[in-house]
């Protein structure tokens, strides 16, 4: 006898997985950041992690950009990490779209005198709009979402 697999149930669950995954690895970048930041060295976190510490040094440099500490009164430190955690589950549809609709955008940091420096500073990607652009595109925003929460930016 042959089981019947609910698709749409398993392409629900697939695309839940797959959220819970990116907010993991978001939350891992995160406490790797925090480590560092609070004097652990690389070399630690890299035998921690069982990593080679140039490895922890292109993770940390994605965490200063992707894994930025969740902002009081949100559940994320960026609007695509809200968003991913919607569609994990985490928080309700009605809580994202409040959050990501009461975005503040960062602003880019002023220049440094030195061009090579620079390199090194993070720039937020088109404010909100490229994060949010970012979770539709991986399937964490409905198409309604999208437009309801662009429509309330322009506004």
């Amino acid at each position: 006898m042959t089981i019947m697999i609910d698709r749409d149930r398993l392409f629900s669950s697939m695309a839940e997985n797959r959220a819970r995954e990116v907010v993991a690895h978001i939350g891992f970048l995160r406490n790797l950041r925090q480590l560092y930041e609070g004097g652990v060295t690389q070399t630690r976190l890299a035998q921690v992690n069982a990593v080679s510490q140039p490895a922890i040094s292109q993770m940390l440099q994605r965490a200063r950009v992707e894994a930025p500490d969740v902002r009081p009164g949100t559940h994320g430190g960026t609007a695509y990490e809200i968003a991913a955690r919607c569609a994990a589950g985490e928080i309700d549809p009605a809580t994202m779209r409040a959050e990501l609709i009461g975005w503040e955008c960062d602003t880019p940091m002023a220049s440094a005198a030195y061009p090579d420096v620079d390199d090194a500073r993070p720039t937020p990607e088109g404010g909100v709009n490229h994060p949010i652009g970012r979770a539709l595109t991986h399937g964490f925003l409905t198409d309604e979402d999208y437009d309801l929460i662009l429509d309330a930016l322009a506004d």
